[in-house]
């Protein structure tokens, strides 16, 4: 299984945003996503998991920023 960190910020308007850089065949691609709240972050995420993405074998670890890496 493939393990990718899932760098979780909460913005100025109070959504929830993901972020992950996938290394497929195709390349490197951004998987961003975005949430009302943190739950609603993780069920999004988590749907991507089970087939969204249709890559098969991945995870993510959540890795939470601080206001100051999000704006570095």
């Amino acid at each position: 299984m493939t393990r990718y960190k899932l760098e979780i910020e909460q913005d100025s308007t109070g959504t929830w945003v993901g972020t992950s850089n996938l290394e497929l065949e195709e390349g490197k691609t951004a998987y961003i996503v975005t949430g009302g709240t943190l739950e609603e972050l993780r069920a999004l995420v988590q749907e991507g998991v089970t087939g969204g993405l249709e890559i098969e074998g991945i995870s993510f670890e959540e890795v939470f920023l601080t206001k100051s890496e999000a704006t570095s």
